[in-house]
């Protein structure tokens, strides 16, 4: 089998995988029965690429991105640090030169993602993950 389907595989549910030429039937017992358990039964070189890919696609979504401690972006920190400091939308819009809209939209949007209630909740939030 191919890496590149393996990611497929993963994706479709399969939880268990053993080497066609050395599997016997009591390894696919082993393997079902493992499976049924919660657990995988996967060959060492197998686990070493998988952990490579995760390493990668978080790499690449963290590019993609920007997100810092707690998920927030720089440019996040940046509205949420001066809104800690008790400026209000017209400072911070001219402080960052954005327009007041976009400091709205941006606090909305962690508010929306983050499931957080208000202002003070989200400068509490990024204060608990350490963002600022």
């Amino acid at each position: 089998m191919r890496e590149r389907y393996l990611s497929r595989l993963f994706a479709a549910g399969v939880v268990s995988v053993l080497p066609y030429r050395d599997a016997t039937s009591a390894q696919v017992v082993r393997a079902v029965v493992a499976s049924y358990a919660g657990r995988a039964v996967i060959p060492e070189l197998l686990v070493r690429w998988l952990v490579d890919e995760v390493r990668s696609a978080q790499s690449d979504l963290l590019v993609s991105q920007g997100p810092l401690t707690g998920g927030l972006t720089v440019r996040e920190v940046e509205v949420l640090r001066r809104l800690a400091d008790g400026c209000d939308t017209s400072r911070i819009a001219g402080e960052l030169n954005y327009s007041e809209r976009t400091i709205k939209k941006i606090i909305q949007d962690v508010m929306s993602r983050l499931k957080l209630r208000n202002r003070a909740h989200a400068v509490s939030y990024a204060m608990r993950v350490g963002a600022i």
